[in-house]
């Protein structure tokens, strides 16, 4: 079972991770823009730029991704409901829940 200065710890955890995750998606839109034909630019380098937005771009679906769960996260400490596994209804340690605070699950059952 989690202390209460964990929960409050997890919880500031989440709400920094979230804001980071929304700033870095802000930060990051002009990377995700498409590279037009138009652009004077060496063949190897417009290949090395839709590479870096191909990245970009898939950076951005897993903030999308995480975004929300952390979230969930985040109700489900208000819920009382935050740090037993969905599925086999055990505590997830402290140190999981720290690393990936979005988890569902303990470790034997992910």
């Amino acid at each position: 079972m989690l202390t209460v200065d964990e929960l409050v710890e997890l919880e500031v955890l989440i709400s920094e991770e979230i804001e980071k995750l929304q700033v870095r998606s802000a930060e990051s839109a002009e990377e995700r823009e498409a590279i037009t034909p138009d652009v004077s630019i060496g063949r190897l380098s417009r290949l090395d730029a839709m590479q870096i937005q191909e990245i970009a771009k898939e950076g951005e679906r897993r903030r999308k991704d995480r975004l929300p769960r952390l979230e969930y996260a985040l109700d489900l400490i208000d819920l009382g409901k935050y740090g037993k596994c969905e599925r086999c209804h055990n505590w997830i340690p402290f140190a999981r829940l720290k690393e990936q605070p979005e988890t569902l699950l303990c470790a034997g059952c992910a």
